[in-house]
């Protein structure tokens, strides 16, 4: 599997799992929302950055 697309996947799931979690802290984002979308975020970029080389 290229790095690229489990880098893709990975940002998917990390991301929808923050959203999961803001929802059952009723909207608002806790640090642990925080973390969730930070890596999440970190994964997408890389992933962005590895399908446009």
């Amino acid at each position: 599997m290229q790095a690229r697309l489990l880098l893709s996947v990975l940002a998917l799931i990390f991301l929808a799992a923050a959203g999961l979690r803001c929802y059952r802290d009723g909207g608002r984002i806790a640090p642990a929302s925080k973390t969730w979308f930070l890596t999440g975020a970190i994964f997408a970029l890389v992933s962005t950055w590895l399908w446009l080389e």
